[in-house]
């Protein structure tokens, strides 16, 4: 967290290793802050620098697992698993055990880097226009920094307000400053939206990258956000802003891998040949041909949830050939098979140049918020009309629901499951719900129940923290 220099990951650094095995890199350099501003191309390059530390495969990719993972559609299996995932299946993390350490540096990291972005642009020799437009970006980045550390380490705003969050960096601090103390969810999530409704109101609206944030993307994360407070209106407004323009791709595209992006990816990261995670990218763990880890597996009740004409239940179908031996780069797909513990996926596809892009935002995750939010705020034909526009373009004979209240409710949180397993949304989803999370054997290896507000469902603050800063730990892990 006090960390003085801003860290700039050039592209072009390469990853290698042996299969299973992965080379840790560093920054290729590191310089003041001050400097990193000092031009216009090296303005450029800080704010590249930025994504760059998004993309680390020990922070975003590992919490999409990881939170997969803890959902109880899927599982890790329970032999041959490298020693991977398998702390956070068992909800066995610690101050020193887990992935949470990790998290919590490279978090930090990146909301520091976004402050000295923040701090400096100012006074970089760049237009007013520019100015405005990288002061938006990097507060949209810090917002989602922000975003997926209170989650972690903090209670969820619908059970827990009050609670202690993290602590708020809102401007950098030096060696000898003193670490903020934890701020309460509920101030974490005012400054997230802070943070977001400026970059909704001033990024370019030129901007069309989808590896870079965009407005349609500062509003997809208002509506997150606000789905968590329960602000349905604000959720499902924010959702609508965020899908205009982004047609939900045809049926057809669901199987084509989700490494590359289609018309309704809204948000993404950018992974090259040249450029990647390795064997720790998403498509790793998850897919089928033990081309990578490919130690995830889905549970019989979640594929069970699928119909027999949702083309959505190919995702789990492997091509028969592949599964002894990797040949090439085809996606043929034969049938659904059992392996260690569960069924095989095959939504990520992991193909052997490693240009894995990874899906941050779509537009069916934006009609599936609007339709909960309506739904909750008794709207029922808007809502049925948004989960129906997910439904129809999956499963050739469905019909929009005919369920209100409760049971159209249950039906959305269904089709989220459906829709958006695999990229990181499943554990979220139960904690902001209030639901008790059921594990049973013999489906999982690792049954468990974990109740509303339970202190498993959150990390512990790392120990290497606490040494330094004193920080108060969460309750239960003292």
């Amino acid at each position: 967290m006090k960390r003085s220099l801003f860290y700039i990951l050039f592209a072009g650094m390469v990853f290698s290793g042996c299969k299973k095995d992965f080379l840790e890199t560093k920054p290729t350099t590191s310089i003041d802050a001050p400097d990193a501003f000092s031009t216009p191309d090296k303005v450029t390059a800080a704010m590249n620098g930025l994504y760059d530390l998004m993309t680390l495969s020990t922070f975003t990719n590992h919490i999409m697992l990881t939170t997969d993972i803890k959902g109880g559609d899927m599982l890790v299996v329970s032999t041959g698993n490298y020693s991977r995932f398998v702390t956070e299946y068992q909800f066995l993390q610690s101050p020193t055990a887990g992935y949470g350490t990790q998290f919590w540096r490279d978090g930090f990291r990146l909301i520091s880097n976004t402050n000295q972005a923040i701090k400096n642009l100012p006074t970089a020799p760049i237009s007013d226009a520019q100015k405005n437009d990288f002061l938006a970006e990097a507060r949209m980045i810090r917002a989602w920094g922000n975003y997926q550390l209170v989650r972690l380490f903090g209670q969820p705003y619908s059970v827990a307000p009050t609670s202690l969050g993290i602590p708020k960096l809102e401007t950098p601090i030096g060696e000898k400053d003193p670490t903020p103390a934890r701020a309460t969810v509920k101030e974490i999530y005012d400054f997230i939206v802070a943070d977001l409704t400026f970059a909704a109101t001033n990024l370019s609206s030129t901007r069309n990258s989808v590896f870079r944030v965009t407005k349609n993307a500062a509003y997809g994360m208002l509506a997150r956000v606000y789905l968590d407070m329960e602000q349905w209106k604000l959720a499902s407004d924010n959702a609508k802003l965020a899908r205009a323009g982004f047609s939900l791709a045809p049926g057809a595209d669901l199987l084509k891998g989700f490494v590359d992006p289609t018309s309704e990816w809204i948000w993404g990261l950018d992974y090259r040949s040249d450029d990647n995670s390795g064997y720790l990218q998403v498509a790793s763990f998850q897919e089928p041909y033990d081309i990578g880890y490919s130690t995830f597996r889905a549970t019989s009740t979640f594929f069970n949830l699928f119909a027999a004409d949702d083309i959505r239940k190919k995702l789990f179908y492997v091509n028969e050939t592949k599964v002894a031996t990797y040949e090439g780069d085809a996606l043929q797909r034969d049938k659904p098979m059992i392996s260690r513990d569960g069924y095989l996926m095959n939504k990520f596809y992991f193909r052997s140049a490693w240009d894995l892009d990874v899906p941050l935002m779509r537009s069916a995750e934006m009609y599936l918020i609007e339709a909960e939010a309506e739904a909750e705020l008794g709207n029922t034909v808007p809502a049925q009309t948004a989960l129906y526009a997910v439904q129809k373009r999956s499963i050739p004979t469905a019909v929009i629901s005919a369920n209100t209240g409760n049971a159209l409710k249950a039906e959305i949180q269904v089709e989220r499951r459906k829709e958006l397993f695999g990229e990181g949304f499943r554990f979220f989803d139960i904690l902001r719900r209030k639901e008790t999370l059921v594990r049973t054997s013999p489906e999982h290896w690792a049954p468990l129940t974990l109740a509303p507000g339970a202190q498993k469902n959150i990390l512990p603050i790392p120990q290497s923290e606490r040494e330094v800063s004193g920080l108060p730990q969460n309750p239960g892990y003292n």
